[in-house]
Order: C-alpha cells, then sequence, then structure tokens
C-alpha cells in the first residue's frame, strides 16, 4: 500500500534488500559443501611414469653393426681386372670422395681393383628405382647420369641433380641401410662402375674403425688422457 506523507505526496514504500548475513546463509549449499569436502579428503592421483621406450637414448644410425652377437667373418675382396689407366682413374676418383679420401693407399688399392666394371649405359637406362633396396654405389667415368625425385602433387619425377664424370652415387643405401632416395637415368652414353655393399663394408668400414682404434691407443698414452 502506498503511504501518505504529512505535505500530501504519495510515497511508495522501498524494497528492503537482505543483510549480508542473510544473503550468505541463503547461498549456503550444505550438500555442496560436503562434496567439496569429499573431494579434499580423496588421495591424490599417482603420477604414473612415462614408457620405458621414452626414456631410450636415440640410437646412432650405421651402416652395420659387429659384435659378439654378429661376428665378422673372414672376408676376401674380390679383384677384377683394369688396364693401368683403369686404376689410375679409379683411384684418382676415389681419393677425391669424402668415402675414401681418408683411406690408406693399399686400402684404397683394394677398393679400387673390387670395383666392377665398366658398364656402359644407353641413354635412357634407369639403373636405380627411388624406393628400392640398394647393395651397390656407383662410379661415374664418363657420361652424365640424371638423379631424379617423384615429387608434388600430382606427383612428377623431377631431376634433382645430375652426376657427371667423377661422381658417385648409391652411397646412401650402404652408409644407412636406407632405400634408394631418388632414381637414376642414363642421360647419355656413360660409363660406370660399382663396389659391392660387402666389399664396401669390409674395407672402407673396416679400416676407417682400425684408424678410430690407432688414434683412440694414441690418445690413452698421453699425459693429459691418461
Amino acid at each position: 500500500s502506498r503511504l501518505r506523507h504529512q505535505g500530501g505526496a504519495v510515497l511508495s514504500p522501498r524494497r528492503l534488500r537482505p543483510r549480508t548475513s542473510e544473503r550468505s546463509m541463503a547461498s549456503h549449499d550444505p550438500e555442496r559443501d560436503t562434496d567439496e569436502e569429499s573431494e579434499d579428503d580423496g588421495e591424490a592421483p599417482e603420477w604414473t611414469p612415462p614408457p620405458v621406450n621414452c626414456m631410450r637414448q636415440r640410437a646412432s644410425v650405421s651402416a652395420e653393426a659387429f659384435g659378439e652377437w654378429n661376428k665378422r667373418g673372414d672376408f676376401v675382396a674380390p679383384v677384377y681386372p683394369k688396364s693401368d689407366e683403369q686404376i689410375a682413374e679409379l683411384m684418382n676418383t676415389l681419393r677425391n670422395s669424402f668415402l675414401f679420401h681418408s683411406l690408406e693407399p693399399k686400402d684404397l688399392q683394394v677398393v679400387t681393383m673390387a670395383m666392377k666394371g665398366p658398364h656402359v649405359l644407353e641413354p635412357g637406362h634407369r639403373i636405380i628405382n627411388e624406393g628400392d633396396s640398394g647393395d651397390h654405389l656407383y662410379v661415374v667415368t664418363d657420361g652424365a647420369m640424371d638423379c631424379a625425385k617423384v615429387l608434388g602433387e600430382p606427383a612428377v619425377e623431377i631431376v634433382v641433380k645430375t652426376c657427371v664424370k667423377g661422381d658417385l652415387f648409391g652411397e646412401l643405401a650402404l652408409l644407412y641401410n636406407c632405400p634408394r632416395a631418388a632414381s637414376v637415368i642414363c642421360r647419355d652414353l656413360s660409363v660406370l662402375w660399382e663396389l659391392d655393399r660387402g666389399s664396401f663394408t669390409n674395407i672402407v668400414m673396416e679400416s676407417v674403425q682400425r684408424k678410430r682404434a690407432t688414434c683412440g691407443e694414441v690418445l690413452r698414452r698421453g699425459p693429459l688422457f691418461a
């Protein structure tokens, strides 16, 4: 009901707001408090360690490992006859390659004699297909070889490199035991020599390991590293 003031004006009664204590009591929910207390009283979730595989260190990449479980057998390097000019040309080419430049002269001679050839290829001949497994590396002594990869969408075979006289290709498959990274097609009439995986592993890799062991022995004899 409206109230009339002494001056005659009509006043509307104000709605009284509940006091702070009353609002807090109204919003209080016993069930909610009980749930929160039960959550606090519960045990914390246990921490689960990551799988063991995640804690392992990344293994290194190498051509082939030998040890007690994989003993290196007796190896006799193959010998393919060559003229003196062919031997000199191949040795000069191998000496300029990062794979063979650290070999001792006698080891370089063994690798040279183990190379099979010469292989004369006609233009258009595909000697390597991308994705295939490979057991040989090749040395170009004449001609030109196109290295092509399938790229883009739609997939198109694109030449990414051309190997000419003095170049090597196919070494990645021997170094890392991986599929062929690209296809290799003969562009011009070309002459190649090939080295098989067994010869590469037993001559080149063994020579590198022998030199590493020698350097390690020299360092151990020094007073600084003793």
